[in-house]
């Protein structure tokens, strides 16, 4: 396994439920291991396996809820 960790700053996230909504639709992903969104500041947090999923697949799935990712780092462990 090859956990990548990704910290994002969201656009658009306009409400404490909106961030519920992404971290269920998140969390739900294969592969995803954890993964939280804070609505004060605007971040996403992800561990995910990257042998089970994409950074993209996961950006496509924010992005489809309506909510942009304005910049973002990664590493691995």
């Amino acid at each position: 396994m090859a956990a990548v960790k990704v910290t994002a700053r969201l656009e658009n996230l306009s409400c404490p439920s909106c961030a519920d909504m992404i971290t269920n639709v998140l969390g739900k992903v294969k592969g995803v291991k954890e993964v939280e969104v804070r609505y004060t500041t605007s971040k996403l947090l992800v561990t995910y396996d990257d042998e089970i999923t994409t950074w993209e697949e996961l950006q496509d799935k924010v992005t489809k809820l309506g909510y942009g990712i304005a910049s973002k780092s990664q590493r691995r462990d």
